[in-house]
């Protein structure tokens, strides 16, 4: 940066005309090697003596920097001057100037004479202050932290450059006293600070919390006459001295606290902060437990509740098992199921009607939901008074087909309210249909069994008949599926023509005819076959006579056979099971002939089968056919005309007539049943 200064005299500006000025000069002053604190610049009339001066703070680096100054010489001047430029370290009420130069100057009227003054000095540590050999007042040019202005340690070294040494300014040597009990010499501590040496005192440690440590960062004390109490003599090694179970020696405990000073803090612990799994399997960190000498896994997840739901709608009930991990299959994280047996009832959901609270707001279904406002069994009669409807099949709400005697073949297509009756080659009079089974992936193809041991298939284009296979026994149930892209039926019999035993057979193959093959295991007597995979399926029947008549097999899929269940040793008193029905991997019933005092209503829970002995005793009856939706939405048909529900507080019966005598039931949803049965008679559930 450059400063220009204009020099004139207060005299010479009062009745003086500028032109009468001999004229003027640029005085450009530079330095280097150092800063000065003030630079004096003046200029002298070489004829009458006379003198103008001013001074200028220094402007620039460490290093170096210039000014400029403009001077106009007053009325009354000579052409002949003198300029002289004084550079001084901090101001200009110096002494004297570290550097002077100065240069005559000629001028001209009405021209300014440039001139330039050069300073040279060293300033080598950069503090302010200029070497003394340059001129300057820092005796020591190497040390920044040398010179005039700095404070004198006791150090040996003249700080302040006044020539004096640290004996004599810091009056070393001389008498001192201590805590006002202690005499004493002047001497150098440490730090450069002056200290009163007492080589009689005992030099002692603060001791606040008097566990025989004294403090670290506190300056000894001399003591004269005894060491008092709250001091001590060593160690000084104390990290906090006002805890008294802080110090080193003690026991390092996990509490954030450098309990032993060294100058760590839980070293006794390194699985501090470091992952681990909390309780309900949360991922979690080490942290302090609260006895201060162990650790505990501390969640940084909060779990989730989790609910066991056993009709697999999305919501369960009951306790939540509270974790960070679903605890496998079957649950779910929300809760408020009304009744997890039934997958029609959750929160939220439809009304539909059923006579139940689906959604879970305490009440049943309202106006508009049940036809007729309430919804009722509707019977239809369906073929000729003597038409026995032995078998029901429905997957799809408005598709319903149903097979029986004297041929007979019913099928219900979506937005029609009439059955079709008339199909062509199904048999004549003679032939019952006691087993279908509707592929609903190929048109709703019709695959029946009959007792005759028909195996014939309906399309429904065509509506005809195409006889497959003769089986030559009673053909008494069939279930399919896709297995690997293949069609697999698969089915049983009541007899096989020898011994009074059972066969089953599997039906493969897309085309209607198919592959028929026989299962080389003996088996019982067989009435009825269901399952929703080649994992769980069974086939329930039994021996005509006996005390323990009930049969169940289990198909095997990985060797290809059924096995018993062995439920004739673990269930006495049963008859004969009529129906079957997998509802899913871990729950089945059966139903059959009452025995003894005892009807026959048995539970799988996807391990053993158990009797339900929730359901009534009292009516002496044969119950055919079972249709579950969960473990808490039963419907059972009986012979006798009955209908029965169980919704997980207690069975109903929700139709009963004894004109009626039922075979099957099958429905798409509480809301959507149908039930088959001799006369002619067809059942639907609400219209």
């Amino acid at each position: 940066m450059r400063r220009v200064l204009v020099l004139l005299p207060l005299l010479a500006l009062a009745g003086c005309k500028k032109d009468e000025s001999p004229g003027a000069a640029k005085v450009t002053v530079d330095y280097s090697g150092f800063l000065p604190g003030c630079v004096q610049v003046s200029a002298r009339d070489e004829g009458s003596g006379k003198e103008l001066s001013t001074t200028v703070a220094g402007k620039g680096e460490r290093t170096g920097g210039s000014l400029t100054v403009a001077v106009i010489a007053p009325s009354g001047w000579g052409a002949s001057i003198q300029v002289e430029a004084r550079a001084f370290e901090q101001g200009c009420d110096a002494p004297n100037p570290v550097v002077t130069r100065s240069s005559p100057v000629t001028l001209t009227q009405g021209t300014s004479v440039p001139v330039t003054l050069s300073l040279q000095a060293t300033d080598g540590d950069g503090d302010g202050y200029v070497s003394v050999l340059t001129g300057g007042t820092d005796c020591n040019d190497t040390n920044p932290g040398i010179h005039p202005a700095a404070a004198e340690l006791c150090n040996d070294v003249d700080d302040n450059c006044n020539g004096q040494s640290d004996t004599a300014e810091l009056r070393l040597g001389q008498s001192c006293q201590e805590n006002e009990s202690c005499e004493g010499v002047r001497a150098c501590g440490g730090n450069g600070q002056v200290i009163c040496n007492v080589p009689l005192a005992v030099m002692a440690y603060p001791d606040v919390d008097e566990d025989g440590h004294g403090d670290r960062n506190a300056a000894p004390v001399a003591f004269c006459a005894g060491v008092p109490q709250g001091y001590v003599v060593s160690p000084a090694d104390d990290c906090n001295d006002t805890n008294a179970s802080i110090r080193p020696g003690a026991t390092e405990l996990c509490n954030g606290v450098d309990d032993n000073c060294n100058d760590q803090i839980d070293e006794a612990f390194p699985e501090l902060d470091t992952a681990c799994t909390a309780e309900a399997q949360c991922a979690g960190v080490y942290v302090c437990d609260g006895s201060g000498i162990a650790t505990t896994c501390q969640a940084t997840q909060t779990p989730t509740d989790w609910y066991l739901d056993g009709d697999g709608d999305g919501f369960g009930e009951g306790t939540a098992a509270s974790s960070c991990v679903s605890p496998g299959a079957g649950y779910v994280n929300a809760g408020g199921d009304c009744n997890d047996g039934n997958p029609f009832t959750y929160p939220g959901a439809t009304e539909i009607c059923d006579g139940l609270d689906n959604d879970c707001d305490t009440a049943p279904e309202g106006p508009g939901v049940c036809p007729g406002e309430a919804g009722a069994w509707v019977s239809r009669d369906v073929g000729a008074t003597d038409q026995e409807w032995r078998s029901i099949f429905t997957e799809l709400p408005g598709d319903v087909v149903a097979v029986g005697n004297q041929g007979g073949t019913a099928v219900l297509t979506p937005g029609s309210s009439t059955f079709q009756t008339i199909a062509q080659n199904c048999g004549d009079l003679s032939r019952v249909w006691d087993a279908v089974w509707v592929d609903m992936a190929n048109q709703g193809r019709l695959h029946m069994g009959s007792l005759q041991g028909h195996l014939s298939f309906l399309t429904r284009s065509e509506n005809a008949c195409t006889n497959a296979h003769a089986v030559g026994r009673w053909v008494r149930g069939l279930v399919g599926f896709r297995h690997e892209g293949t069609l697999e039926l698969h089915g049983v019999t009541e007899n096989s023509g020898t011994g009074g035993q059972g066969l089953t057979f599997k039906w493969t193959g897309d085309s209607g005819s198919g592959t028929l093959s026989f299962g080389p295991t003996a088996v019982a007597p067989l009435l009825d076959i269901h399952g929703r995979s080649r994992a769980v399926m069974f086939a329930v029947g039994g021996i005509d006579n006996g005390s323990n008549r009930g049969r169940i097999h289990r198909f095997n899929s990985s060797s290809g056979q059924w096995q018993s269940e062995t439920v004739e040793t673990s269930i006495p008193g049963m008859g004969r099971l009529r129906g079957v029905w997998v509802v899913n991997d871990k729950l089945a019933f059966a139903v059959g002939e009452r025995m003894g005092g005892a009807n026959t209503v048995l539970q799988w829970d996807g391990i053993t089968w158990s009797r339900m002995d929730s359901f009534p005793n009292a009516n002496n009856e044969t119950l055919s056919s079972v249709l579950a939706f969960g473990a808490k939405s039963i419907y059972i048909t009986a012979e006798s005309g009955r209908i029965y529900r169980y919704d997980g507080n207690q069975w109903q019966i929700v139709f009963d007539d004894d004109d009626f005598s039922f075979n099957d039931i099958a429905g798409t949803s509480p809301a959507d049943l149908w039930v088959a049965g001799d006369n002619g008679k067809i059942l639907h559930w609400p219209q």
